[in-house]
């Protein structure tokens, strides 16, 4: 039998923004355009230079919602060898499986959790979060109606692929040395 490193690279889909998730990330553009056009407006009303360069200020602020929204997104889940990959836009999050206990579908994962490090709704809940439930755990969650639940025995990590079912038993054959 081939070992872990021979293991065939299998791709999944984040699963589709979730309702608090596309609810948080419109507020927040209603909320950053609204701000920008009171400024523009009270601006162009006034009639009146600013006593600091206020349009470059204008310009930063869409731009960085809009990275930190690009950023959060998870593009998609990746197994390979004996690691989960978390692939998003800057950044990808490497989670050895060995020694995982448990990998299950739980769509009550999120709920009563406290965002300590992260990003939670702007594009996905991404980061580091506490709950009674799991204790301290990362995340990196589109849709918590998808939510994944893998725990190890010293820590937890919540993903939200497109298939829940199919994702947890690849990772539970991976793990059992089903290849």
């Amino acid at each position: 039998m081939p070992g872990p490193h021979h293991l065939s690279d299998r791709e999944f889909a984040p699963a589709p923004l979730g309702g608090r998730v596309r609810i948080t990330t419109w507020l927040t553009v209603v909320l950053v355009v609204v701000i920008h056009a009171a400024i523009v407006s009270g601006l162009l009303l006034e009639r009146h230079q600013p006593p600091w360069p206020v349009w470059p200020i204008l310009l930063v602020a869409p731009a960085l919602v809009g990275a930190i929204w690009y950023g959060a997104l998870v593009h998609r889940y990746r197994l390979l060898g004996d690691e989960l990959l978390v692939e998003r836009a800057w950044q990808t999050k490497r989670f050895p499986l060995a020694g995982l206990i448990a990998a299950e579908s739980d769509c009550e994962a999120l709920r009563g959790a406290w965002k300590l490090w992260g990003n939670d709704g702007l594009g996905a809940y991404a980061g580091r979060f506490r709950s009674k439930k799991l204790g301290n755990f990362r995340a990196y969650v589109s849709d918590p109606n998808c939510a994944v639940l893998l725990r190890w025995p010293d820590r937890c990590l919540v993903v939200s692929p497109a298939q829940p079912g199919e994702f947890t038993d690849a990772v539970r054959a991976r793990v059992a040395g089903r290849y």
